[in-house]
């Protein structure tokens, strides 16, 4: 976080008071808010003078999930007093608009606003076609303004999603290790976000997901391009067209795109951002799909240090896969035990790690494989209880300084972002999540934003809230991440039996719950079903699997499917139960 915006609302505070009387705390929302506010206040009510300028001396950093603690003490006596500061980075309130489908819309903040604060709107809903600016204020516990910000809510006519129109010259795409040139156009969008004719390669990707008719693809164009405004309109080579089609709702991603964004986007992290569109390829149509973002090492997406062309040093950033497929890719490497680790009743499998960056030379995948596997190995050893452990500059263990669990394993890791993995999968409880499609990254270069390990960039939901017919996955209550099963998430799991966890865990989740984060992606993909019944439909029509087991995980519910709102239905009934579940699961104990 950064600190500097933290306090912007904490200038100098000059106060006076007579003699005896004690400064009282002051509401943030009423402190001097510019630079220039003046340093002393001197009374004429008084026959005597008494000028008392108060200064921030003491500063404890605020969190989204605890306030920050600002110690004024005055430059004449020995008064002081203490404010609360809150984290107000995490988060945004953006425009947006809505195709019209005569219901009323309303926007919400995307992001986390901290414990203890809530949000009210004013002026936010719109049925009809136009536009209104809606506000929404941060307020304390007390009821005293924080912040408040402004956005344009619209309504647009529904014309139907965007275009996407790649032409190959008939060529045919094969595979998903060779480009087939291509030049892409997009329409029925904003002016703004229209692309004509961008040249550029395209091939297949994904792997289960190459046994279906229906493919995905990655997209590589010659030159940066944004597709549909989508990372704040930042220009990127690289995209992929998620096909959805095991996934007969079609919103499975989408919503864990969602949900990612505000748990990640907005605190120094990285998830993608998304949106459906209809694609044709050489003019016959393929179907809906969902434009997402490539997961790689970029300065607007993960922002890790990249090594130049043959360059051999270590002192680089690191993204890693936790990968089913890593003997595929040009750099991997395994962590645990051969025969599994014993931790907590459970049995931790050795896992396979693919490297997402370019290496070179032959030090650096030896030198992440060390890194990684000590500091799994330090985590390890602290839930077991063997001892507290960090690692040296070398890498290797050595006995913690600190004395607790937390603040060893946060020396290491970034236990926020893990935090947040965790209360995603938690959520949407997905199959995949042990075994692939898991991103981590460090990054050890000199001005590294990731000194630490992190999480994020989450991925890969098809097989997820309740697309399945696995029982431990498909039930909608008991816990996922902390249970044993066979290809579980080994970091996840350790975090599940840290003893911080169950005082960590529930905050965290409140704020989730407070910031209105599942309501408004739930609206979302409701009002997205419904606004675009018509292109589903045709998706349907195109790739006639409604209502049919597609391998390998489809559950029998889906044989009940006969249009695509009864799968979307499924999928968001699901949901609800889920959280109502973790509503119970992580109740905070009042004190």
């Amino acid at each position: 976080m950064n600190i500097k915006r933290s306090f912007r609302y904490l200038p100098v505070l000059t106060l006076l008071f007579s003699c005896g009387q004690t400064a009282t705390s002051t509401p943030l929302s009423s402190l001097p808010s510019t630079p220039d506010a003046p340093s002393s206040f001197s009374s004429e009510s008084s026959s005597e003078e008494y000028t008392k300028e108060y200064v921030p001396t003491r500063i404890k950093e605020p969190t989204i999930i605890e306030p920050g603690i600002v110690e004024f003490r005055c430059t004449s006596s020995s008064d002081s007093y203490q404010e609360k500061v809150y984290d107000l980075d995490e988060f945004v309130f953006e425009s947006a608009s809505f195709a019209y489908d005569g219901k009323p819309h309303s926007l919400t903040i995307k992001g986390m606003i901290p414990l203890s604060t809530r949000v009210e709107y004013e002026n936010n809903t719109l049925t009809e076609i136009g536009n209104v600016t809606a506000k929404a204020k941060i307020l304390d516990e007390d009821g005293n303004l924080l912040d408040q910000r402004e956005a344009t809510l619209s309504i647009v006519e529904n014309v139907g999603y965007p275009v996407v129109s790649i032409d190959t010259d008939n060529t045919p795409i094969t595979d998903k290790e060779n480009y087939v040139a291509m030049s892409l156009t997009t329409s029925n969008c904003d002016a703004k976000q229209v692309l004509t004719e961008v040249t550029g390669g395209i091939r297949w990707r994904g792997n289960g997901t190459l046994t279906y008719d229906k493919k995905a693809y990655r997209l590589k164009f010659d030159s940066k391009v944004n597709m549909f405004g989508l990372n704040d309109g930042n220009k990127f080579k690289s995209w992929v067209l998620l096909a959805d089609y095991c996934d007969q709702s079609m919103m499975r991603n989408q919503f864990a795109h969602k949900i990612g964004d505000s748990l990640f986007n907005y605190s120094g992290n990285y998830a993608t951002e998304s949106r459906h569109v209809s694609v044709f390829l050489n003019n016959e149509y393929q179907g809906v799909y969902l434009v997402a973002e490539q997961q790689q090492a970029n300065k607007n997406r993960i922002n890790i240090a990249e090594a130049e062309s043959d360059y051999e040093g270590t002192d680089i950033g690191y993204l890693l896969e936790l990968d089913n497929y890593a003997n595929e890719e040009d750099f991997h490497f395994s962590v645990g035990s051969q025969w599994g680790d014993q931790v907590k009743g459970a049995n931790l499998p050795r896992k396979e790690y693919s490297v997402k960056t370019d290496c070179y030379g032959d030090a650096q995948v030896p030198y992440i494989k060390k890194y990684l596997g000590n500091v799994y190995t330090a985590f390890m050893r602290a839930v077991k209880g063997e001892g507290l452990y960090v690692l040296d500059d070398n890498h290797d263990l050595i006995a913690s300084p600190y004395q607790s669990m937390q603040e060893t394993l946060e020396s290491m890791i970034d236990i926020e972002s893990l935090a947040k993995a965790y209360l995603l999968h938690e959520l949407i409880k997905s199959v995949d999540v042990g075994f692939s499609s898991f991103y981590l990254w460090v990054d050890f270069s000199a001005n590294s934003l990731y000194p630490r390990l992190t999480f994020g960039a989450p991925w890969d939901f098809d097989w997820s809230s309740g697309n399945t017919n696995d029982a431990n996955v498909a039930k909608t209550n008991g816990a996922y991440n902390s249970t044993s099963f066979q290809k579980m998430n080994p970091w996840l799991f350790l975090f599940s039996k840290t003893d911080f966890f169950s005082s960590l865990m529930p905050k965290y989740y409140k704020v989730f719950c407070d910031s209105g984060i599942f309501e408004s992606t739930l609206a979302y993909i409701e009002h997205d079903a419904d606004a675009y019944a018509n292109e589903f439909a045709a998706n349907f029509d195109k790739w006639q699997i409604l209502g049919t087991i597609v391998p390998k995980f489809t559950p029998n519910d889906a044989l009940n499917f006969t249009i695509h709102h009864d799968a979307v239905d499924h999928f968001t009934n699901w949901l609800t139960n889920r959280k109502s579940y973790l509503d119970t699961a992580f109740a905070m104990k009042k004190a």
